[in-house]
């Protein structure tokens, strides 16, 4: 906040940045897609999210660097059309409740080899600099480790419950935000606004940029593995996946949300902290959350043809060459000693509460039993039917 009291809006209008971009870029291409969503969300911005100083700066520089990625993209899909002709073969999705697993679960299929994997530089630049195949990479990984730096230093205690690292995995939630049409933004600020037009969105748009953006990577790559993925973001969303997708793979984890909901309201006031002294909007959030898991009960019923493994969290934080062993058989993929010798190693590094416990009470957040019990009523008759071993104590 300012010291009348005020938040700290952005200094560039909308229009401003994306004529920014162009300069920054040196890229004369109109991105009229980006035109009507980057408005909306700028306008949140400047009258939802209070911005104190230090966050006003650090998002004007986020959404800059979004439309500059956003044009040297359409630079490189103009110069090598060859791009859009990449399929991406099976791609397998990590998603479920925040704070179910879904990280670990992504991390170790990562770690084995056998996919491809976004790590965190890749998602905060994923497009080439000046378009050549031989540019290093090194200004944009510079770029990502510096953000990290910065975020950490604001928010020491988020890397408890989700931790930012360079070439680790990261969620296409944030490569997502590159689409400038993804809910990731309530991630780290309150965005009403930008949240009441994002649900008159049609899904699709969404995962089709998703497509085109693993489209873009893999051609950077020149490797042509399957994509492991992960985001709790597309919980309910299933179908649309599958239309972009058909060959999807859905790997989703579960958790009592009687847990979920307490850790991931903890996680969220870290996440803020860095842009805003304004709290999450927690009532807001745990209906929409309730919300999205009743659309996924119901295209369970109305899709049994979409075909999804479930992992209940005591065999997520079981050993992971168990749930492997699982994930592999579902995918139809043989699971080689040396993959396997991977997530073992993985495993052996990476103990849960590596860098000390993630704390959180629901008292904190006006929580009780019988407030979850009611939002997520349909949700834990769901768990009580399928994982019975799944309690209030996971």
């Amino acid at each position: 906040m300012s010291q009348e009291g005020k938040p700290f809006l952005l200094q560039m209008s909308a229009d401003h940045m994306l004529a920014q971009a162009r300069e920054m870029t040196g890229i004369d291409i109109i991105d009229e897609a980006a035109v009507e969503p980057f408005r909306i969300l700028h306008a949140a911005y400047n009258t939802d999210a209070c911005l104190h100083e230090q966050g006003a700066v650090a998002i004007e520089k986020k959404l800059l660097r979004l439309l500059c990625n956003r044009l040297r993209m359409q630079r490189d899909f103009a110069q090598h059309p060859e791009i859009a002709e990449i399929q991406i073969q099976s791609p397998t999705f990590v998603y479920g409740q925040l704070r179910s697993g879904t990280t670990k679960i992504q991390k170790l299929l990562a770690a084995s080899g056998d996919f491809h994997y976004l790590p965190f530089w890749w998602t905060y630049n994923p497009s080439l600099l000046t378009g050549s195949m031989t540019e290093s990479p090194q200004p944009r990984i510079e770029e990502a480790d510096a953000f990290i730096r910065w975020f950490d230093s604001m928010s020491p205690d988020a890397k408890l419950g989700h931790r930012f690292q360079t070439f680790e995995p990261e969620e296409e939630s944030l490569l997502l935000e590159h689409s400038l049409v993804s809910g990731v933004f309530i991630a780290f600020n309150t965005m009403s606004s930008y949240m009441q037009w994002f649900a008159t969105q049609n899904p699709t748009m969404t995962v089709e940029y998703l497509r085109d953006m693993l489209k873009y990577l893999q051609w950077q790559s020149g490797e042509n593995k399957p994509w492991v993925l992960k985001s709790p973001l597309w919980c309910g969303l299933e179908p649309f996946i599958i239309d972009v997708f058909p060959d999807a793979r859905l790997l989703m984890t579960h958790r009592t949300p009687h847990k979920t909901i307490p850790s991931l309201f903890r996680l969220l006031d870290t996440f803020h902290t860095p842009f805003s002294d304004k709290p999450p909007e927690y009532e807001i959030l745990r209906m929409g959350l309730a919300m999205g898991m009743e659309q996924h009960l119901k295209v369970r019923q109305s899709r049994p043809d979409i075909k999804i493994l479930d992992i209940p969290y005591n065999e997520v934080t079981g050993p992971s060459e168990d749930i492997a062993t699982k994930i592999y058989h579902f995918c139809g993929m043989p699971l080689r000693e040396e993959a396997l010798q991977n997530i073992r190693n993985w495993e052996a590094a990476n103990p849960i509460h590596k860098l000390g416990a993630f704390t959180y009470d629901q008292a904190d957040y006006q929580l009780t039993q019988d407030l979850i019990n009611q939002d997520f009523a349909s949700y834990l008759e769901f768990l009580n039917s399928t994982f019975p071993a799944i309690s209030n104590a996971q």
